[in-house]
């Protein structure tokens, strides 16, 4: 051991890196000491005491290392040792713990949430975090990266996305009082209260025991104290720490170095539909609030709930999305990272793609399945799936398709595309188009039915086998490929088809001129009148042919949609396959044995 039990610890100051090993070198000391089981308690304390004192001196050189070192390494020894110390020491090891918390909590904002809960009996975070983590991660990494510009988050209501953000401005005035925040929302009543619960959380003595800094306030640190503004005690402040402002109200001359907040900005379901509200703020937004940051590095942080496709939070996204591509975050679900490292978006639906509650806390299965039925189509994908649609122009919406229960059958009784089938291939052109394969067949009845499909945001050379294989399942015969970009297309699948010994489908390559929304509006009526497709109770919601449906029935004429794959290469069956139908004869598969081949 580096130390023995009673020793006094001097911690030299050779160069920086030096300091850094000593650091680490006693704590890793302490660590070994903790988790023996043949120490006593009572030296497993000393020591305990002692890698406060030791993380005190390093938090100085180091802040946030400090600090994440003792959240990762000491919070959890002392949360096993608390539960297994003897009656006589557990409030000891208790309150060394609730004090590692307390010192984390400086830097770290999951750590400072769960200390001003810690006496909660009902606790929001630590009752929501499955949904809430990946906003907290985004809000504590915002705070120490300065590329990371933009965080876009939301949530159904009544998650806890407001108190989130009224927790991460204490703590970003706690961190240091030359921090200012700009808090914008649609009402006085709204941002007011905003303003009035970051006050609170300032004053409670939770948060002088984290930021030792306020402790000679006494439970008063203001020296400014409006409920609109207010500044801490000698603050380096221009004028305010905090500045809450309505949608409308002047924000000229304000400014914020450490983060704009703007949560909220749609007032309920009244503004759903009201296109010139959003075009208001987003030009405010690109105007004005942009504007309100100092040289200082600010996070730009947009929260509330979706109502509408054309809301600021949808246009701040599709905004970020133009400059760097979204990417999954490979731990948080709902959650995409830009990939230059600017931007962060969150969108967490009440039901997840295979219908259970994100959220049982807030909205139990019966609960959320009952707002499922009972909410309009519109508002329930926007306000509670985050997934807003648009509100008028949905042509293909699900009602106005044809459907089918079952598939039409030959006269000897065996599945319709047993004889043929056609299909048609929209290739992806870009990372969030998705490639699709609708296939259809062509029933007695003179309806065709759409029996399957490829729908799947891959590229195309991850698809070339699963295309191939689709078309020898359901016995393809025609294929139709719009292909503006690779004219190898035809002869790579061509080549997969021969490999797999199957040569009755003919594959025609389409080049288009027209613009894809042109020719979905000039086939809509076919593809209404002509295609049935299944019943939703017959396939899953996050299948090709759910994903396929999902975005058909969604797309608007009326509004801008992200993609349009699903009407595209359906619009393109019709356009292609049955009204140009006469020009295919409808092959029968013969038995190549009875002529030798």
């Amino acid at each position: 051991m580096a130390f023995k039990i009673g020793d006094k610890i001097e911690i030299k100051k050779p160069k920086q890196e030096e300091q850094e090993t000593k650091y680490e070198s006693i704590l890793k000391d302490a660590i070994d000491i903790l988790k023996n089981k043949k120490i006593e308690e009572l030296q497993k304390i000393d020591v305990a005491e002692m890698t406060i004192s030791v993380l005190e001196d390093w938090f100085i050189k180091e802040d946030r290392k400090a600090c994440l070192y003792a959240k990762k390494n000491f919070i959890p020894i002392l949360r096993d040792l608390v539960k297994d110390a003897s009656v006589e020491f557990m409030g000891d090891f208790y309150d060394i713990y609730k004090s590692l918390y307390e010192f984390s909590a400086r830097r770290d904002f999951e750590c400072f949430i769960n200390c001003m809960e810690w006496d909660m009996p009902k606790k929001v975070y630590e009752n929501r975090k499955d949904i809430l983590a990946s906003f907290v991660w985004a809000l504590n990494e915002s705070a120490f990266n300065p590329k990371l510009e933009f965080v876009v988050a939301s949530f159904p209501p009544s998650i806890g996305k407001s108190y989130i953000a009224n927790l991460y401005s204490a703590w970003g005035i706690g961190m240091n009082t030359k921090n200012s925040i700009l808090r914008l929302s649609y009402s006085d009543e709204l941002v007011l209260g905003f303003s009035r619960t970051v006050k609170t959380y300032v004053s409670d003595p939770k948060f002088s025991k984290i930021f030792k800094e306020f402790i000679p306030f006494n439970g008063k640190p203001f020296e400014v104290e409006r409920e609109s503004d207010w500044k801490i005690k000698n603050a380096p402040v221009a004028k305010s720490n905090h500045i809450a402002r309505t949608r409308f109200g002047a924000t000229t001359g304000e400014r914020a170095s450490f983060a704009e907040i703007f949560d909220d900005m749609t007032k309920g379901a009244q503004e759903a539909n009201n296109v010139s509200i959003h075009e208001q703020l987003y030009n405010s937004w690109n105007t004005e609030w942009f504007n309100r940051r100092t040289e200082d590095p600010v996070t730009y942080v947009f929260v509330g709930t979706q109502w509408s496709p054309e809301d600021i939070l949808n246009r701040i996204i599709d905004d970020r999305e133009a400059v760097s591509d979204l990417v999954p975050h490979p731990r948080y679900p709902y959650t995409w990272v830009s990939e230059d490292g600017t931007t962060v978006v969150i969108c967490v639906p009440m039901l997840d793609e295979n219908g259970k509650t994100t959220c049982p806390v807030v909205y139990p299965q019966e609960k959320a399945e009952q707002i499922k039925r009972t909410t309009d189509e519109f508002l329930f994908s926007c306000v509670y799936q985050q997934d807003p649609i648009a509100p008028t122009g949905r042509e293909f919406a699900d009602e106005l398709l044809l459907h089918y229960e079952k598939l039409p059958l030959n006269e000897d009784g065996s599945p319709a595309y047993s004889q043929g089938t056609f299909a048609t291939l929209d290739p992806a052109r870009k990372g969030k188009d998705n490639v699709s394969m609708p296939i259809c067949v062509h029933g007695n009845d003179d309806y065709y039915y759409m029996v399957d499909c490829v729908f799947k945001q891959k590229p195309m050379t991850d698809l070339y086998d699963e295309i191939a294989e689709m078309i020898v399942r359901y016995n393809v015969i025609e294929l139709v490929i719009e292909n503006n970009i690779d004219t190898s297309l035809k002869v790579v699948i061509q080549e997969r088809l021969e490999k797999l010994g199957y040569l009755l489908c003919n594959i025609s390559e389409k080049y288009n001129t027209p613009k894809k929304e042109t020719r979905i509006k000039d086939n809509r009526g076919i593809v209404r009148n002509r295609i049935q497709f299944k019943q939703k109770k017959d396939y899953p919601p996050n299948s090709d042919y759910g994903r396929f449906m999902k975005n058909l029935t969604e797309y608007s004429f009326d509004y801008p949609n992200k993609n349009d794959d699903a009407p595209d290469s359906i619009s393109m069956m019709a356009s292609e396959i049955i009204l140009g139908k006469n020009k295919f004869a409808k092959a029968i598969p013969l038995d190549r044995r009875q002529y030798g081949i």
